[in-house]
């Protein structure tokens, strides 16, 4: 399957990869229904949902006001007061607010972080770094976007400056940034047929710069029972490289899995070619810091074997917190830096 027309077409190339056993098939021509929702996941290991992805901002308001503007996504800013907060991120007297952006469509909620009272420092990666997170939104008027994202300064990514046309025009994509330096992409997609109008947003999908693919596939798929398309071939096709600014003669290739128990997609990217490549490796509070939250079985079993196997935990001790009576949380990392909150329950006390 051609690179050019699989990396970050959103919801028609993700549902073609949902049956991951199959061989790697001729990539279809986008069509308006297929940008239409898709069964969850099936569960076989670890993960059993997705709740949220995270991103960490410098200022929340400022962050939210660019999502608002651009791409017509919009929350309430609230405090978040739980006292597990300093103890999930490893850090004492944190204080913490939050704005929950809901994603239309075959997308997911999307949290903005700020983190007060302990010391931060931010970081612009390059998409060819390892670890560097991004988001795609699949949107109906991409001139809006590019239009509104213009005016408010936001740096674009794409060499060209303007959307990079796929598949005839019918697909229209640019990356640029959010005010922390967070990546993002925006994908004119057409929707489905019976679809009478609506928000510009139709959809999300999390993305992911990849270093090591072995030790990301032992984690992702062997730790947490993930499962990937079929390895794609490499491309340094000269539209990818406008699209991603790439540097010449740097090749990409993606890996799409639909999350467990869900219907949220992530699109990870790996690389070849890149010089001086950086890893992108934040603390939870760090402005441009990124992850998600998801839902584990056997959390008190699972966080022993992923010690075991090197995974690095960041919550205090290395341990568990107890965020409510039945609920268990703890912050990881995965072998590219991204941060992964993971949840789950346990077994109330015996009655006596």
């Amino acid at each position: 399957m051609r690179f050019l027309v699989t990396i970050g077409l959103g919801a028609a190339l993700i549902a073609a990869a949902h049956a991951q056993s199959q061989a790697p098939a001729p990539a279809p021509a986008p069509t308006p229904a297929a940008a239409g929702v898709l069964p969850p996941a099936p569960v076989k290991g670890a993960t059993t949902g997705f709740m949220h992805a995270i991103h960490a901002t410098n200022n929340v308001e400022t962050t939210l006001a660019f999502y608002r503007e651009v791409f017509g996504l919009d929350a309430k800013v609230t405090p978040f007061a739980n006292p597990g907060v300093p103890l999930l991120t490893n850090s004492p007297g944190v204080s913490l607010r939050v704005a929950m952006l809901r994603v239309p469509g075959q997308g997911f909620n999307f949290e903005l972080t700020e983190f007060t009272n302990t010391e931060r420092r931010g970081a612009r990666p390059r998409l060819t770094d390892p670890g560097a997170p991004h988001m795609k939104f699949l949107v109906r008027d991409i001139d809006i976007v590019v239009a509104a994202a213009k005016k408010r300064g936001a740096e674009i990514i794409t060499r060209s400056g303007a959307p990079v046309s796929f598949l005839d025009g019918a697909v229209r994509r640019i990356f640029m940034r959010d005010p922390d330096g967070y990546i993002v992409e925006a994908i004119r997609y057409p929707p489905p047929l019976d679809d009478a109008g609506g928000p510009n947003v139709l959809g999300s999908v999390m993305g992911l710069t990849l270093g090591d693919v072995k030790a990301s596939m032992a984690f992702w798929r062997d730790l947490l029972g993930w499962e990937f398309s079929p390895e794609a071939d490499w491309s340094k096709d000269p539209l990818i490289v406008d699209l991603m600014g790439l540097p010449e003669g740097v090749e990409a290739r993606p890996f799409r899995a639909v999350v467990p128990g869900s219907t949220a997609r992530i699109e990870m990217i790996e690389f070849r070619g890149v010089k001086n490549a950086t890893p992108f490796d934040l603390r939870v509070p760090d402005p441009g810091a990124s992850g998600m939250a998801i839902r584990v079985a056997g959390i008190q079993e699972l966080l022993p074997k992923m010690t075991a196997a090197g995974v690095r935990v960041i919550s205090k001790d290395g341990a568990l917190v107890e965020w409510d009576a039945k609920t268990r949380n703890v912050f990881v990392k995965d072998p590219n830096g991204l941060l992964i909150e993971l949840v789950g329950t346990v077994a109330p006390p015996p009655t006596k």
